[in-house]
């Protein structure tokens, strides 16, 4: 099996705000992902505003609460505006939301610019936004291949589909430092998927 490629350290937090949504983000289940998309961030530009890092490490937060968009993983385009917007800007809003009740914090960062950031994590865009992209999508791949594993291992979705997720990550990327990461990290993520024999053996042991 091919081994995991190198991935950068943790990055120290380094304000208050990030402290605490640190601490916000900390009971989703994929807390992990949000962290390492800041680490990737700072890693491919050390320069990351406060305001690039905090839109890092909270982009998927609402998934953290009930009542979000759905994804039919089996057919799912993943590139799918239907899908992606509503989860990116709903993400946004609750980001927002959340640093309105923080009071003289908040005013240290803009938060209109956090939660343009948000609002772009899937497509990508000036100012940083292709930053986030692109972290996300390494973080996706280190974190995450697990995960898409496990859709594979429950019949959520085929392994073609599972593997179109993660080749998906890598080719929407534009920043150009992250590409050989991105290609390495995906060898070693698509070998962590199930043959098709595996995946229906697995889901025969759950019937």
């Amino acid at each position: 099996m091919t081994a995991r490629p190198w991935t950068p350290p943790a990055v120290a937090l380094d304000t208050e705000v990030e402290a605490l949504a640190a601490e916000w983000v900390a009971p989703y289940n994929q807390r992990e992902h949000l962290m390492r998309a800041r680490d990737w961030l700072v890693h491919l530009n050390p320069e990351a505003t406060v305001e690039m890092r905090v839109a890092a490490m909270t982009h998927d937060i609402e998934r953290m609460f009930p009542g979000g968009p759905a994804l039919r993983h089996a057919t799912a385009q993943w590139d799918d505006p239907f899908y992606l917007f509503p989860h990116s800007l709903r993400s946004a809003e609750a980001v927002g939301v959340w640093l309105g009740s923080l009071g003289p914090v908040s005013a240290s960062v803009g938060v209109g610019e956090i939660r343009r950031l948000i609002a772009l994590h899937e497509v990508g865009g000036l100012n940083g936004a292709d930053d986030i992209q692109a972290a996300d999508s390494l973080s996706y791949l280190e974190t995450l291949a697990g995960l898409t594993r496990e859709w594979v291992l429950t019949g959520m979705c085929s392994r073609a589909k599972g593997a179109e997720k993660l080749v998906y990550s890598v080719d929407r990327i534009r920043v150009p430092a992250a590409r050989r990461p991105a290609e390495e990290l995906l060898e070693w993520a698509l070998d962590q998927l199930p043959t098709d024999a595996e995946a229906a053996a697995a889901q025969e042991e759950t019937r």
